[in-house]
């Protein structure tokens, strides 16, 4: 194959998934990475382990990876400022020196990640540091930490899996936790407000107060923050964690021609942007859904560490594509699972899907064997096809159904299909008759009529 100069941008779960395929596609291409951090790449999804202690250390995140015996040239501290797409060459800025270089690239990935996003709230950016945090980082675990000892009240912005993951961490280090989220419901955009019931009842159960479909109205305080304003209640806070979403910026792509959609860096099948030879993976980019075959975006990291995948292959003059991401994903609740994949209803309706639901509740095991835990299932169905759009699970064992329907929606299965698909049985593992199929075949009546 072809010997390549590869530039990659970014060392996530993205630039690192593009690194190994590059290297494996063309192991004599020169490849250089271009990291703006200290460090080669760390674990994000792992963050709010380290303040609930499960993970003792938050340098227990950081990976090192092997570029000098790979034979990649690795900068850290580097920052990219500007593309000149007509000549393929970057200009970088060394972080602790302040100077600029250009680098030469046949191909260049970008797998820039995303930032915190923090709402323009009234006194939320103005305390940022003084008891208003974001986490997006190893070092900001230590940050909160440090904030909350001897403190009492906290209040987490956004119930999406980052601030319901915090927020259990922060009540088990001792804090009186209270989580405000704008949508109705938890985790919105992956699952429908009647499954969202089950992590409302394991918040109480943990002993946090949840406020749904309000918003954060001011953050009150002059050198820190003292108490937050919701609905025209004032509520005591010592620390707010943001977890209100990400942003991304796509300035510096724009301006070298690269195309920009609705929810990112517009790229075909291969990750490869409008412009040739320049590849994007991660946060930051627009994908297809293979369900609507309408743009999507899909900021976990399964789905980045699949794009840099393709992006790395052909960056290095291979072949192969993506096909979308169906954003399968789960979260834990204290001990609560909560997966999906798919649309939810919103999304369903959004995309033109008339869709039928079936939802089942039932236990992990037989009722006469011990130790069986609550799990509920529901799963969509388009209602002219009986073709699969998504599903949804909370409790215990609610990832392996998730990663079943996963399976069937990549096989473009019905959900007749999927009803009977043979699981495996054993009263120590499962039951018989098993949630997910039995919320199957309630669909399937619902077709029938």
């Amino acid at each position: 194959m072809e010997e390549n100069n590869i530039v990659i941008v970014g060392l996530g779960v993205g630039g690192f998934s593009a690194l190994k395929a590059a290297k494996k596609a063309s192991p004599n291409s020169h490849i250089t990475i271009i990291e703006r951090r200290n460090y080669d790449m760390f674990s994000p999804c792992g963050l709010p382990f380290v303040i609930e202690g499960i993970i003792p250390d938050p340098e227990d995140l950081k990976h090192k990876i092997p570029t000098d015996s790979m034979g990649v040239e690795k900068l850290l501290l580097h920052e990219l400022r500007s593309i000149d797409a007509d000549n393929k060459a970057i200009k970088v800025e060394d972080l602790a020196t302040g100077t600029q270089k250009v680098i030469a690239y046949d191909s260049l990935i970008l797998a820039t990640g995303s930032e915190p996003f923090i709402p323009p709230i009234p006194g939320a950016r103005e305390l940022l540091g003084r008891g208003v945090y974001t986490i997006s980082c190893p070092e900001d675990t230590g940050t909160i930490l440090e904030a909350a000892k001897g403190k009492k009240h906290a209040v987490v912005m956004g119930a999406g899996p980052i601030g319901l993951e915090v927020a259990v961490a922060l009540k088990v280090i001792g804090m009186e936790v209270v989580v405000v989220e704008m949508l109705e419901w938890a985790f919105p955009k992956a699952i429908d407000k009647d499954m969202a019931s089950g992590v409302s009842k394991a918040l109480k159960t943990l002993g946090i107060r949840s406020l749904m479909g309000k918003a954060v109205e001011k953050v009150v305080g002059e050198d820190h923050i003292e108490a937050v304003e919701v609905d025209g209640e004032t509520l005591d806070a010592d620390l707010l964690v943001a977890a209100s979403g990400v942003r991304v910026d796509i300035s510096i792509v724009q301006d070298a021609g690269i195309e920009v959609g609705r929810f990112g860096i517009t790229t075909n099948m291969g990750m490869m942007t409008n412009v040739k030879g320049i590849f994007a993976v991660g946060d930051s980019v627009e994908v297809t859904n293979p369900l609507s075959h309408r743009p999507w975006s899909s900021q976990l990291a399964n789905s980045a560490y699949r794009q840099g995948a393709v992006a790395g292959t052909n960056a290095a003059g291979g072949y192969t594509t993506y096909d979308g991401s169906l954003t399968t994903f789960v979260s834990i609740v204290g001990d609560l699972e909560v997966a999906a994949t798919g649309f939810n209803s919103f999304f369903a309706a959004m995309y033109g899907f008339d869709v039928v639901s079936g939802k089942a509740k039932g236990k992990t095991k037989p009722d006469w064997y011990p130790g069986g835990e609550d799990i509920s299932v529901k799963v969509l169905a388009d209602s002219s096809t009986g073709k699969l759009v998504g599903a949804q699970a909370v409790g215990k064992g609610a990832a392996a159904r998730i990663n079943v329907v996963a399976v069937a929606l990549k096989s473009g299965l019905t959900v007749h299909e999927l009803a009977e698909v043979e699981l495996a049985y054993c009263p120590a593992v499962s039951e018989t008759y098993d949630v997910l199929t039995k919320a199957c075949d309630f669909a399937v009546r619902k077709l029938n009529k």
